[in-house]
């Protein structure tokens, strides 16, 4: 065996362990959820990785490994459990919050750096859509943990985010043709492309999800090995069905994998081993997309480019936008005829961690925008900000009565 292939070996072994002993400790302390560890251990292995001179390989996040590999696994893994008729009463609100509550907080973010730090608009409108996706990866534990949280709050926060991933990737795809292509900007042409790219998208994931599940009882596909071959199939065939037709694929697999469960087979042992297989995937997604966010803060991240004023900034505006955005539309969010509770208003800002996502976006910028090095600087301090902190906010916000 050579070296480097003992290296890796003995890396995933240790990775392992690792992940278990986190998991038993968070657990006991309660201060911070096990993947978050996980991203300070990869913040720390960066660094080491970085600085000193003990033979550690580099590790840099690719924008295409995150929306091609990872995403895929974790959309489908956390949509599958959500029942379809569940997420009708939170729907709309969920669908207000994560459109046009992206562009109120597009629109916040890309004014201030405009104004204050003499920005192109188009570019620092660019910027506050990507960093407006949010990632309840590191809040979700939590949430499912609350048992005094009506389950229906819990579908809020997470369907919001699932559905603003995929409007911040779609209309990201927007700017880059307005910006790098040439492309004319026009409300209505914009509009129709936008709704377009969401429609299209959704109607690929629901003809996938109903064709996989008829595939299946046709071929009487009831064992465990074979439901989790179809689905793993369906959430990566789904984005890039999507994605080659520029389509939202995010939205694509959040779409087929509710069709797909939208009845649900009678549990039995297989559905259980499947529920279990699945779990796994999602945990194993998690964690080594949280230790590559870590490893690569030192690598990528050019602190040389960052001011005091411009870090203050974007952290105040990393809480402030978000905040505003559901204050503006908290009229409209409703469910089932209620409003929010102050807590649950509170919970919903806080769980808008940011996360790889926007990383992934400005990798996918081309080298030669000169803002890209600068956003992503800051990308990297306001994602570590919110997923070390947001979780702490909502353990408080969580002991307190609603």
């Amino acid at each position: 065996m050579n070296s480097l292939s003992f290296v890796a070996i003995a890396f995933v072994v240790l990775s392992l362990v690792g992940l278990n002993a986190l998991t038993y400790y968070s657990h006991r302390t309660r201060l911070l959820p096990d993947i978050v560890w996980v991203l300070l251990l990869g913040v720390l292995y960066g660094f080491l990785s970085t600085t000193t001179e003990l033979g550690l390989p580099e590790i840099t996040l690719n924008s295409e490994l995150v929306l091609y590999a990872f995403v895929p696994l974790l959309i489908f893994s956390s949509t599958q459990k959500i029942c379809l008729h569940h997420i009708r009463k939170v729907l709309l609100p969920a669908s207000l919050i994560g459109s046009v509550g992206i562009l109120i907080s597009m629109v916040i973010i890309g004014a201030i750096l405009h104004f204050v730090f003499g920005m192109p608009w188009l570019a620092t409108l660019l910027f506050g859509v990507i960093i407006s996706a949010t990632d309840p990866l590191a809040i979700g534990a939590l949430l499912h943990e609350n048992k005094t949280l009506q389950e229906s709050r819990k579908l809020l926060i997470e369907g919001e985010s699932i559905l603003n991933d995929g409007f911040v990737v779609t209309v990201f795809g927007v700017f880059m043709l307005l910006m790098f292509e040439g492309a004319t900007f026009s409300p209505v042409n914009s509009s129709a492309s936008l709704f377009s790219h969401i429609t299209g998208a959704l109607i690929i994931g629901v003809l996938l999800g109903r064709a996989a599940r008829w595939l299946l009882a046709y071929w009487h596909g009831e064992h465990f090995s074979l439901r989790t071959n179809m689905t793993l199939a369906l959430a990566f065939g789904s984005l890039l069905l999507a994605e080659s037709l520029h389509f939202s694929g995010i939205l694509a697999v959040f779409s087929a994998a509710l069709a797909y469960g939208y009845k649900r087979p009678e549990p039995d042992q297989n559905t259980h081993i499947q529920g279990c297989l699945w779990d796994y995937f999602e945990y194993i997604a998690n964690a080594s997309l949280f230790f590559l966010l870590g490893a690569s803060f030192s690598g990528l991240a050019s602190f040389d480019l960052l001011t005091f004023s411009l870090v203050i900034t974007s952290l105040i505006l990393l809480i402030v936008a978000r905040l505003v955005a559901i204050l503006l539309l908290f009229p409209a969010i409703t469910i089932e005829g209620e409003h929010l509770t102050p807590q649950e208003f509170w919970l919903l800002n806080f769980s808008g961690a940011r996360g790889a996502v926007s990383i992934a976006l400005i990798l996918l910028l081309p080298d030669s925008f000169e803002l890209k090095e600068t956003f992503l600087s800051i990308s990297f301090v306001m994602i570590l900000f919110s997923l070390v902190l947001y979780p702490i906010f909502v353990q408080q916000l969580q002991r307190k009565p609603g």
